[in-house]
């Protein structure tokens, strides 16, 4: 080893940090073949799952050292690989619980127009396969253009200059806790009665089917700024659902932009896919028969993790959100949505503006940290109805004290 590293003229305090949060439940076991040895070895792994399933934790399997569902086979994992992309193809990638049925839905009203319809029989999930889980052959069949569904991580996903690629995230706790009920929702996970302690945990360490959340999104992090890659905030549709749609259309281009740029059409698909929409006649989305509740759509929106998280739990998260993020274009993201308090800006006028910061720090706790809380303060007061508690109450006090 230090051979080596003399070679690449390296120290080894000059190698970058690995170190992670331990999980707080066994981890998960990797695949037989994954380590010998102490060596990793990067053959492929059987042609049949390695299905497991730990006291208290989802069933889960081990192709090829990665961990995905359990239904899920090697050939078909291997073969979504390396499948041959077309140039009209449409990949809608996600991690798991960030819009990706949101999205599906909509795009195929934007491309397919009136011939689109998901039903009982005919649903979404079929008409818009994931790639992972259904394999090259499958996708064949597709009619074309094809709007493909993948959680492959951008190391896995197949990459095309031409085909398009709509990347959409969400704020990791509400991504998890959304995650937690789909595991608890889906037969296959035998997870039915799962406890959330332990789902966190599994989050927190990576030892969840699609593998680590941070990993999926750093991945793709590079690639944003490319022309056929259009990246989207969960967060930014729920608030300005119209004009996500207007910009989706725009980046497929053709009848879908077309669409976007006719008044009535568009308000059409808006209304088409808002949340309560969606929650109608839920069969259309999956087989009912492979949920424990025709319920796939739960809730949507943003912040219902604070009726999970404990303040221990929202502390590790932030935590390792800050370490795995610091020094990307993602570490200042969701910093209202992942605030353990929050306050209206209404409450605010109630406030006695004497009170020092100490005092006032009191009356709440904040897991996150804030930029500069008079930055462009005006405009966030106009734009925003809501301001993490810290921030605004901040900002108050330092104009009143200009103000005297």
């Amino acid at each position: 080893m230090t051979t080596f590293l003399k070679h690449l003229k390296l120290d080894e305090a000059e190698m970058p940090s690995c170190e992670r949060t331990p999980p707080c439940t066994p981890k998960t076991p990797c695949s037989p073949l994954e380590i010998q040895n102490n060596n990793f070895c990067f053959r492929k792994g059987p042609d049949t799952p390695v299905i497991y399933q730990p006291e208290g934790h989802p069933r889960q399997a081990v192709i090829d050292g990665d961990i995905w569902p359990p239904i899920f086979k090697p050939q078909h994992v291997r073969s979504a690989k390396n499948m041959v992309v077309e140039d009209d193809d449409v990949f809608i990638a996600t991690y798991p619980k960030c819009g990706t049925t949101w999205l599906q839905h909509i795009c195929h009203q934007l491309i397919r127009g009136e011939n689109y319809q998901a039903s009982e029989g005919n649903e979404m999930c079929v008409q818009s396969p994931m790639i992972e889980r259904m394999g090259a052959k499958f996708l064949a069949n597709v009619a074309h253009p094809r709007i493909l569904k993948t959680h492959f991580s951008v190391l896995n996903i197949p990459k095309s200059k031409k085909a398009k690629y709509i990347f959409c995230v969400r704020n990791p706790k509400d991504c998890c806790t959304s995650y937690f009920h789909h595991n608890r929702n889906f037969k296959i996970y035998n997870f039915a009665d799962g406890e959330w302690d332990t789902f966190v945990d599994l989050f927190l360490s990576g030892q969840l089917a699609f593998g680590d959340y941070f990993d999926h999104l750093l991945g793709w992090l590079p690639l944003l700024d490319q022309p056929n890659v259009l990246f989207l905030m969960y967060e930014d549709m729920v608030k300005d659902l119209e004009g996500t749609i207007y910009k989706i259309g725009t980046f497929l281009g053709g009848d879908a932009e077309k669409l976007v740029q006719d008044p009535d059409r568009l308000d059409t698909v808006v209304q088409n896919s808002g949340i309560d929409a969606m929650k109608k006649d839920q069969k259309r989305w999956f087989p009912e028969a492979i949920l424990h509740k025709s319920e796939f759509i739960r809730k949507g929106g943003s912040r219902d993790w604070k009726n999970y998280f404990t303040r221990e739990q929202s502390d590790r998260m932030d935590a390792i959100f800050r370490t795995r993020l610091a020094g990307t274009i993602a570490e200042k993201w969701w910093q209202e949505e992942m605030a353990w308090d929050i306050m209206p800006i209404s409450a605010m006028a109630h406030l006695d503006l004497e009170d020092d910061i100490e005092s006032v720090s009191r009356r709440g706790s904040f897991s996150y940290a804030q930029p500069d809380p008079l930055k462009n303060f005006g405009k966030k007061l106009q734009n925003l109805s809501l301001l993490n508690f810290e921030e605004g109450l901040c900002s108050i006090l330092a104009l009143h004290k200009q103000m005297k």
